[in-house]
């Protein structure tokens, strides 16, 4: 689990729209400025408010909640509650709500509004 992928997944769950900030308080948690933290066990992410997010043998993501994700065009993946996000350069991510979720450093992202 990386601090930017918990970033992502709290920009899809709280549907994309609100500028937020997260790190690495300690070895197991990552808390974001949205209300969000998150915890790993065995690569599955582990969400505060009881959503947990895995990653199935074929690739795609599970989420606890309903949400589901496919592959779009363009390099979009698509979730089911209407927010789509692809990898730009640097290891970033867009969303299509205008976001850009981005690293600081191994301990620190940040997603907020695209200039």
């Amino acid at each position: 689990m990386t601090v930017l992928e918990v970033a992502v997944y709290a920009l899809v769950l709280t549907g994309g729209k609100t500028p937020f900030f997260c790190e690495q308080k300690d070895q197991v948690v990552v808390e974001c400025t949205n209300g969000l933290s998150a915890t790993e066990e065995k690569g599955v992410i582990h969400y505060d408010n009881g959503v947990v997010v895995s990653r199935l043998p074929d690739g795609n993501l599970s989420f606890s909640n309903g949400i589901t994700a496919h592959w779009g065009a363009g390099s979009w993946v698509q979730f089911s509650n209407g927010v789509s996000m692809r990898r730009v350069a640097g290891g970033n991510f867009r969303s299509s709500t205008g976001m850009l979720c981005e690293a600081g450093g191994t301990t620190k992202a940040s997603c907020h509004e695209e200039s």
